[in-house]
């Protein structure tokens, strides 16, 4: 009797502290994810998304994105649970802290960073620019790591996508919104600042003969989403400001694109969206080349897998309009 006691105690004991160790385990394992996404430059991110998705993202029922950066910022498999135990968390924390320590404060930044600083685009042909950088997708899958990916993200995967088809572009990476404080100027002068770093950019780099601003838009993700091929899309709209005096320019180069979507993509695009009159902006910036378009990548509700598929979709088009453009000029 005293023996089953013990052993009933002893097993007792076994669970408590393999509980124990479980708990610490996972404790300073979602520590250290916080710690590396609480970081202020995320390009090290962004770069590995990148990266790891040359072509799609796995189609839902495959390993999510998510899953992927966890992995590889903690560097545990999550699809085998027992390489935690094979991690030593400490250290980790302590090169966090220490590396943290060692730079000045920096003022905190919403944005993503450039994950390619050193690359250099020669004779850029593409401007890619988000006259509201501070556009979000979807945290609800993310919210726990701390990623905000934006429609800035967006710009450096569609630039990495191009880079790939040797279609070489650059994205704008000062901050619209310093910008608009620095001048005083209301968040309605958003185009204005765009248009000031657009013509910068030309001076710049005279290469440069398409300039394309991606935003998001805000409608429900049934409205923002399509599955083509068992794959998951944010869906794209075009805008077209009619008070541009050459908006027939610009409107012929959107329905080009807008048809070739529709080949290749069907349904992923919603239309083309022409807008003027009171309380719209009416030009979008799009006097300033006809080869200027507004595209509205997905919705608030998008996650960054269907923006990073979209993301292909248009790289797929748009590289081969530009080639084919090319090849007429020559």
């Amino acid at each position: 009797m005293k023996k089953r006691i013990k052993k009933k105690k002893k097993t007792k004991i076994n669970k408590l502290y393999l509980f124990l160790l479980l708990f610490l385990y996972l404790s300073s394992f979602f520590l250290t994810i916080k710690l590396s996404f609480n970081k202020k430059d995320n390009s090290k991110i962004l770069k590995y998304l990148i990266e790891s998705n040359s072509n799609y993202i796995e189609k839902e029922e495959d390993k999510r994105l998510v899953t992927k950066v966890v992995s590889y910022i903690a560097n545990v498999d999550l699809s085998k649970p027992l390489t935690l135990i094979n991690n030593n968390y400490k250290d980790d924390l302590i090169y966090d802290i220490d590396e943290d320590l060692k730079v000045d404060k920096i003022p905190d930044n919403n944005y993503v960073k450039d994950p390619y600083p050193d690359y250099e685009e020669k004779n850029p042909i593409v401007y890619i620019y988000n006259t509201h950088q501070g556009e979000e997708y979807a945290k609800s899958n993310n919210e726990d790591y701390n990623i905000k990916p934006t429609v800035m993200t967006l710009s450096y995967i569609l630039r990495e996508k191009l880079k790939k088809n040797n279609i070489s572009s650059i994205v704008e990476e000062n901050d619209v919104l310093e910008f608009l404080r620095t001048n005083n100027w209301n968040y309605a002068s958003s185009y204005k600042v765009t248009k000031i770093l657009m013509n910068d950019a030309k001076e710049k780099n005279n290469s440069l003969k398409y300039f394309i601003d991606l935003h998001r838009d805000s409608v429900n993700k049934n409205i923002s989403t399509v599955i083509i091929n068992d794959i998951s899309y944010a869906k794209i709209l075009f805008i077209v400001g009619l008070e541009n005096p050459n908006y027939n320019e610009n409107l012929k180069f959107t329905e080009e694109l807008n048809n070739m979507f529709n080949e290749k993509y069907p349904n992923l695009s919603r239309g083309i969206y022409k807008k003027k009159g009171p309380g719209v902006n009416g030009v979008y910036n799009q006097d300033f080349s006809s080869n200027t378009i507004l595209i509205e990548v997905g919705g608030e509700e998008n996650t960054i897998d269907e923006v990073f598929n979209t993301a292909e979709a248009i790289n797929d088009v748009l590289s081969t309009y530009i080639r084919s453009h090319n090849e007429e000029e020559k």
